[in-house]
């Protein structure tokens, strides 16, 4: 995930067409491609063709029932995947309502119910974190509160953070602050009965 500015969530069963640009007919011919991760700033596409860095694209997703993205992209980087190649891509075009779209509902898409499932405020941030692939440095980079700040937190050994922290936390999760609190999370009581906050040690790491 080098150079990624911006989170994206593993997804299932959402098709997309892909078309070289700048290329004759032959070559700029339509293909078949399965989304395997999208967030507002790019997506991952499994394919059957190795196509090289720098090559410009035009991309049609469709989110089943629920929207077709048009947009383009340029291809970043490129691997090998059960499907033929992975491809890696980073949107040069894509309309802002289709980037507000991914940005608001990208939990939605990947089908992600860790705002219903996880219990306390910690599991929360810590399963989005994960769920959006993201290492703690890259949420740290993303909402400017310190690597070692978020692992505290994560493990519950700061149990009230401000909430300017909060929001911080929740923007670059891209959820409500209200949603990353819930109405579930639990008292200073539940968090200080699980296991002592000693037992981990606190780095800038993942």
């Amino acid at each position: 995930m080098e150079g990624r500015s911006s989170p994206r969530v593993k997804v299932r069963d959402i098709p997309a067409v892909i078309r070289r640009k700048g290329f004759p007919f032959s070559l700029g011919r339509e293909e078949p491609a399965r989304v395997i991760d999208i967030g507002p700033g790019g997506l991952s596409l499994a394919c059957e063709s190795a196509l090289e860095p720098d090559t410009r694209l035009a991309l049609t997703v469709m989110i089943p029932g629920k929207r077709t993205i048009k947009c383009s992209g340029i291809v970043r980087n490129l691997r090998k995947s059960d499907m033929g190649y992975a491809l890696g891509i980073e949107f040069t075009r894509l309309a802002t309502r289709d980037r507000t779209y991914l940005t608001e509902n990208i939990l939605e898409i990947a089908e992600v119910d860790l705002l219903e499932t996880s219990r306390t405020l910690k599991e929360r941030v810590r399963g989005l974190r994960t769920a959006l692939e993201l290492t703690v440095s890259e949420l740290s980079d993303l909402t400017g509160i310190p690597a070692q700040r978020i692992v505290q937190i994560e493990f519950g050994m700061e149990k009230a953070p401000p909430e300017e922290v909060i929001e911080c936390i929740a923007a670059g999760l891209g959820v409500s602050r209200e949603d990353l609190v819930g109405e579930g999370t639990s008292t200073e009581e539940e968090l200080s009965a699980e296991a002592p906050a000693s037992r981990y040690a606190v780095s800038g790491g993942n």
